[in-house]
């Protein structure tokens, strides 16, 4: 049923058609969220469009941008995230295409699947409490990862030949299994989201020594351990319970 104040229904996936919603969205954020979102996106647009104006230039530079506002809104708990996400992994896996980053590609795909799409049909996407891991949460994590880990290691050594095989593989494995505790809810979902940056900001480093300069993708993942940062200190995630 459309809400008569905001003028869209909120749950309806025409919401994303409303420029409302998205004023909506955008709103609310903490301060140190907008103080990043600003400089971040400044220092991204900087940095990819310093050495000329490419198709594989300019691409990295939105999707790094869209991204970004992604992780933001999330660490905000704000369901433009799957718009968000959605867009910028369908460019995202045209740039891992052209570098040679395969299991890059699983994991944009991943995440379409298992956040952006589902958060874009539920409304409530936003209003679960975190959860904190057991043990048996923690053994069948692992057991996550090691399936993840050995699949997108054989993608890029025996079905494929990645330039960039074992960070690529290590990479895509700690994103996949990231997107897995995020979709379960647990707050961990953000220690694998931290190791992913650190382990992107590598790839994209050895991608750009490889032939493939996307430095701003490498600034982007440097900006996504930033708002993992804010996520740690200033985020309903890890917000202590009164």
């Amino acid at each position: 049923m459309q809400n008569s104040n905001k003028g869209y229904d909120e749950m309806a996936i025409t919401r994303v058609f409303n420029w409302r919603w998205y004023k909506d969205q955008m709103s609310g954020w903490t301060r140190s969220s907008y103080i990043l979102l600003t400089v971040g996106i400044l220092f991204q647009l900087i940095i990819g469009l310093s050495h000329g104006i490419t198709g594989l230039g300019v691409t990295s530079t939105i999707a790094g941008i869209i991204g970004f506002s992604c992780t933001v809104s999330i660490t905000n708990g704000r369901p433009i995230n799957g718009i968000l996400g959605f867009i910028s992994a369908l460019m995202l896996i045209y740039v891992a295409l052209v570098t040679g980053n395969y299991s890059d590609i699983i994991m944009q795909g991943a995440y379409i699947i298992l956040l952006d799409i589902p958060i874009l049909l539920q409304k409530q996407w936003s209003n679960h409490d975190p959860r904190k891991m057991n043990g048996k949460d923690i053994i069948q994590t692992a057991i996550i990862f090691a399936i993840f880990l050995a699949a997108t290691y054989i993608l890029d050594t025996v079905i494929l030949d990645s330039p960039q095989a074992i960070l690529d593989a290590v990479s895509a494995t700690i994103g996949l299994t990231g997107a897995v505790l995020t979709v379960r809810r647990f707050r961990s979902s953000y220690y694998f989201w931290t190791a992913q940056g650190v382990m992107s900001v590598a790839l994209w480093i050895q991608t750009a020594m490889n032939g493939h300069p996307v430095w701003v993708l490498m600034f982007t993942y440097m900006l996504y351990l930033a708002n993992d940062i804010v996520a740690f200190s200033d985020s309903k995630w890890f917000a202590k319970k009164k």
